[in-house]
């Protein structure tokens, strides 16, 4: 209508039955395409990478459509939620084609769970949402788990407090058809953290207990660094860094076409969830670049003993093993937080000033010096008393 800044839509004979005879929760998207200055070019026209989210969600990428069986006579499709009547991976990837026409380079995240902010007792497993639903084409498996094994994220409410981690299956779909499309595609593992309120687990900042729902970079020694009996700079810090990690290695992984099996140790230490994502990546054909971790802070200022940095030494060796799995051409690199890239200054009064993460940027297996960066938008502030809202029209 004449009326900027309104929008309406009109139903008419709108079939209620199936929300129970009541006018049902609508939700709608509005697309606005922002306006380039003169001379310059659109900002869609400009945008060339993009990241793919959600990275939780058992079926989030899969390009199959996956059906659940939800009683006898009766099913439900879990990843088609549009009106293509087509997978919501592939709708979305049609809409970043048509919408970001010189976009061609796609970082897919996938989430496995961390347990616990001490670094000794984190233990990081692909999660389900649900033991008990039942789907076709295929059934949900990630790194030999199934439903029944895998480990189940919390509830509040009696929901999950995230989506499952994707299937393997659904990921190396995800590659294939991003690749097929002309894309160059990375892959990024990524952690998030399922501590629940009223976990009861040692805090290692000191607190009654650990932060519901943390930051992965948060992860880090028991006690940290500048609490009351760290360990921080001992080899007990060094011992604890190193459970975290665990012993996975390249050769415990083996690829047979589509097919990733692990002969390793039985455990889930960070090795074995990085190595486990870049076996799949193999699977899937190979992919363009991989991210052996990111923003772990917490666990790469630790100290250990004659001030070395034990998750630093990890990662390197971790990158000469990621490597063996995906080949020359991939690049690889770690995403540092944008607050420990630089360097590290302990809080502990000494000065002391440690370029950390030198020796893991200067590696032969790493490609790049990576920055996860949350850069705002606009420089637009909140309120009303500045400069900017007296030049708004």
């Amino acid at each position: 209508p004449a009326w900027r800044g309104l929008a309406y839509i009109v139903f008419e004979d709108l079939p209620l039955e199936a929300f129970g005879n009541r006018i049902p929760n609508l939700s709608f998207e509005v697309f606005r395409s922002p306006q380039a200055q003169t001379g310059a070019a659109r900002l869609e026209t400009r945008i060339e990478g993009v990241d793919l989210i959600p990275a939780s969600g058992e079926f989030v990428y899969a390009t199959s459509s996956v059906l659940r069986d939800d009683g006898p006579g009766r099913q439900s499709w879990l990843n088609i939620n549009n009106a293509r009547g087509k997978p919501d991976f592939l709708a979305a990837v049609d809409d970043l084609e048509a919408r970001l026409p010189n976009c061609r380079s796609v970082l897919i995240v996938s989430a496995w769970f961390g347990t616990d902010l001490r670094c000794g007792d984190c233990v990081i497993r692909p999660g389900v949402e649900t033991r008990e639903a039942i789907t076709r084409p295929y059934s949900w498996s990630v790194s030999g788990e199934n439903r029944s094994s895998a480990y189940l994220i919390s509830r509040i409410d009696g929901r999950p407090v995230y989506g499952g981690s994707p299937a393997d299956a659904s990921l190396i779909e995800a590659i294939t058809e991003l690749k097929a499309r002309g894309f160059s595609v990375s892959l990024y593992p990524f952690i998030l953290m399922d501590i629940a309120p009223g976990n009861g687990l040692a805090d290692p900042y000191g607190g009654a207990e650990q932060a519901a729902f943390p930051w992965r970079g948060r992860i880090t020694c028991h006690p940290a660094m500048g609490e009351t009996a760290s360990v921080d700079g001992t080899g007990t810090a060094r011992d604890q860094v190193e459970a975290f990690f665990g012993t996975a290695a390249a050769a415990d992984f083996a690829v047979s076409g589509q097919t990733v099996s692990y002969t390793g140790p039985a455990e889930w230490g960070f090795r074995r969830f990085i190595l486990h994502h870049a076996a799949l990546a193999a699977a899937a054909g190979g992919v363009d670049g991989f991210l052996i971790g990111s923003e772990m802070r917490g666990l790469t200022t630790i100290r250990g003993e004659s001030n070395s940095f034990p998750a630093v030494e990890q990662l390197t060796l971790l990158a000469t093993e990621a490597r063996q799995l995906l080949g020359a051409g991939t690049r690889l690199s770690y995403a540092a937080d944008w607050s420990e890239y630089s360097g590290y200054q302990p809080a502990d009064g000494s000065g002391d000033v440690f370029f950390h993460l030198d020796s893991l940027w200067s590696a032969p297996e790493i490609d790049a010096v990576a920055i996860d960066w949350y850069a705002p938008l606009s420089d637009w502030r909140d309120g009303d008393t500045h400069l900017d809202q007296a030049a708004a029209p």
